[in-house]
């Protein structure tokens, strides 16, 4: 940045208390680009601080991600290639971000990012925080994944996609305007910037799961006959008797039932 001319101030932070810190002293100087080190849990907590303590502001913000996570998953589809970055940044070239507003009935709510992410993936996502053992991002979510299919992996629920509903047996739900999570699972490849696609995967043997884990990186996941993808704006998941795990941008939220729905134009992004 500064070979290329680019006036900036970098804070290294330790907790989010520090983050939140940074980011008013910011705003109060009337700063309103944040480039964030890091990987999809870095965005997820800078990001949602950042639409916390802005207000209304927030549709003036610029964010843009320089990928140091274990996942990186939001910058495989929003990114901007190393190459291009600076020009972006000189240019301040912009375009609007829209989210995922995660809502719980005790009044809790978080922005996703990236992807919302439950059953199945949301309880590799507590698998991976249990974890101490520091292995590289691009193994370390499948290697969660099979560790969690040794465990009961199957929840009973009705989920309300945009009034309809759908009650049955899932295995994983996932939801976002990201098409990538876990390290580079193209699972959601019909979202786009506008629009948040929906994937619902009935349960399946343990077997099938196993041989099909190569469509997880291909795209080709949602043309399963388990599979149910389309589109939406609003998402309720309601379980049956067991609670179903939540977790956005690999970051554990909590349990169900949860309300998911899109919300257009919250901040900008850096784009080339």
């Amino acid at each position: 940045m500064e070979s290329h001319g680019i006036p900036h101030s970098f804070h290294l932070t330790s907790s989010l208390e520090e983050v939140a810190a940074v980011i008013r002293h910011q705003l109060n100087q009337e700063r309103n680009h944040f480039l964030f080190a890091g990987g999809d849990g870095t965005l997820h907590h800078g990001g949602n601080l950042l639409l916390q303590i802005a207000g209304e502001q927030s549709k003036n913000i610029i964010i843009g991600v320089l990928p140091c996570g274990t996942g990186n998953d939001w910058v495989r589809t929003f990114g901007i290639p190393d190459d291009e970055i600076m020009n972006a940044l000189k240019q301040r070239s912009s375009t609007e971000l829209n989210l995922l507003l995660v809502e719980f009935p005790d009044g809790r709510k978080h922005y996703a990012f990236n992807m919302v992410g439950g059953a199945l993936d949301a309880a590799v996502v507590e698998s991976l925080n249990a974890t101490t053992v520091r292995i590289p991002g691009s193994i370390k979510y499948p290697v969660a994944l099979i560790k969690t299919l040794l465990k009961p992996h199957v929840w009973r629920a009705s989920i309300n996609v945009d009034g309809k509903i759908l009650t049955n047996d899932w295995m994983t739900i996932q939801a976002g305007f990201g098409k990538y999570c876990g390290g580079g699972m193209y699972v959601l490849p019909h979202a786009t910037q506008d629009k948040p696609a929906l994937l619902l995967m009935k349960p399946k043997s343990l077997s099938r799961i196993i041989t099909s884990l190569p469509h997880l990186y291909n795209g080709k996941i949602t043309g399963q006959k388990e599979a149910i993808a389309m589109d939406f704006n609003t998402l309720e998941i309601n379980h049956d008797s067991i609670t179903i795990p939540i977790e956005s941008d690999g970051e554990w939220l909590g349990t169900s039932p949860v309300r998911i729905r899109a919300v257009y134009g919250v901040m900008r992004r850096l784009r080339n």
